[in-house]
């Protein structure tokens, strides 16, 4: 199978766990786990965001990728606005632009497995890698930017 065509499945399987009940059934890949802090009672509504926003970029993704313009006219303008305009005065905040590079699909390295509120103020998050280690680091921004911790990588037993 191609990388376009195998990026194309692993898009197709996340937006079905992304919109089924029963998130995580069998999987492809290796299943890495993480938790994170809420602020809050801000649980639920985190999660309902991040899987709103990664439905946004899994439907879009193909068959041609947007260009910037495009990404900022259909992504929830709270999250696009919480990104710096300038690495100048934030060297340690992220760009948008480098936000979205992370899931470009030549550079897309985790699919959702799972997200799903523990309780009021902490979330597990499953994801689908092929190999690990890989960068994460596109997860953890989009999270932290609504509203969690830094991720914490956990071992499930």
């Amino acid at each position: 199978m191609t990388f376009l065509n195998t990026l194309k499945l692993n898009l197709e399987n996340e937006k079905k766990r992304m919109l089924s009940d029963a998130f995580m059934k069998k999987q492809e890949g290796i299943i890495v786990n993480y938790v994170v802090t809420c602020s809050k009672d801000s649980a639920f509504g985190i999660s309902k965001k991040a899987i709103d926003i990664l439905l946004i970029i899994n439907e879009n993704t193909f068959p041609e990728w947007p260009n910037l313009d495009r990404w900022l006219s259909i992504l929830p303008k709270y999250f696009t606005d919480s990104f710096s305009q300038s690495n100048i005065l934030h060297s340690e905040d992220w760009l948008f632009e480098e936000w979205l590079y992370w899931f470009e699909p030549e550079n897309r390295f985790w699919f959702l497995g799972e997200l799903d509120p523990v309780d009021n103020e902490h979330l597990k998050i499953s994801i689908v890698v092929q190999e690990h280690p890989f960068p994460v680091e596109s997860l953890e921004v989009l999270l932290m930017k609504l509203g969690t911790s830094e991720l914490h990588e956990i071992s499930m037993k």
